[in-house]
């Protein structure tokens, strides 16, 4: 049994919305024709149309006349550095969703330069987080984040419950945290980080590594964030 045409064209605009957010769709790429799609979804182009409209009128899409439908840049995230960074907060005062995903999560030694930072031995052990942060369901920067092993052993467990670090902070006592150190320079990505981060190899990322510290002035977290430069730039206020 056919669907009626208004569900298809509703369901046909989902599925691009879903595409575009995951990046099938790069933000400024053309989508294919109209006599593509409407072969792909088996419709009409009335009916295909009433799905780009759609789409238009959430600002995912323009349409040129003459040249096709192309996919909107997202607005640029405003990232400002102070005492205070978070990363939810951040985003929601700018109206967008923000999301994490752990991708992987370690024990290993500090090492000189995360123990520096930490305040640690180079033998003593950190836990280290592999964060995927989003806006609205597009990556917007990677995040390696290394914690003091026998202060937070099981925080990967709370980061996936709760898709947050600073939620998971909070389960082992760290009411509210600063920023210690913000250092930033820029590189191009690896070709894994790219991927990530659904962005071609040729743009670079903005490096952030950081220190965070909790209200006793303890340094809790040494982190290392890579952002994507087409999407968020930094704010510095004096």
């Amino acid at each position: 049994m056919r669907l009626p045409r208004v569900v298809m064209w509703q369901r046909i605009a989902e599925i691009l919305t879903a595409e575009i957010s995951a990046g099938a769709f790069a933000p400024g790429s053309r989508l294919p024709t109209e006599t593509v799609l409407a072969e792909r979804f088996a419709v009409n182009r009335h009916t295909l149309r009433q799905a780009i409209g759609a789409l238009s009128d959430a600002g995912l899409v323009s349409v040129q006349h003459g040249r096709g439908t192309f996919v909107r840049p997202a607005p640029v995230i405003e990232y400002p550095l102070g005492t205070r960074t978070r990363f939810s907060e951040i985003l929601s005062q700018q109206s967008r969703l923000a999301d994490g995903e752990l991708l992987s999560a370690r024990e290993q030694a500090a090492g000189v330069e995360v123990a520096a930072g930490l305040g640690l031995d180079p033998d003593d052990l950190v836990i280290v987080l592999e964060i995927v942060r989003r806006a609205d369901g597009q990556p917007v920067s990677l995040k390696t984040a290394h914690l003091p092993a026998e202060r937070f052993r099981g925080i990967d467990a709370a980061f996936r419950e709760t898709n947050s670090l600073t939620v998971a902070l909070r389960r082992f006592g760290v009411a509210d945290y600063t920023r210690r150190s913000t250092r930033i320079w820029t590189r191009l990505p690896s070709p894994e980080e790219a991927v990530l981060l659904h962005q071609k190899s040729s743009e670079p990322v903005l490096i952030m590594e950081t220190v965070d510290q909790d209200e006793a002035g303890q340094a809790i977290e040494y982190g290392i964030a890579r952002a994507a430069s087409q999407r968020v730039q930094i704010l510095v206020t004096t």
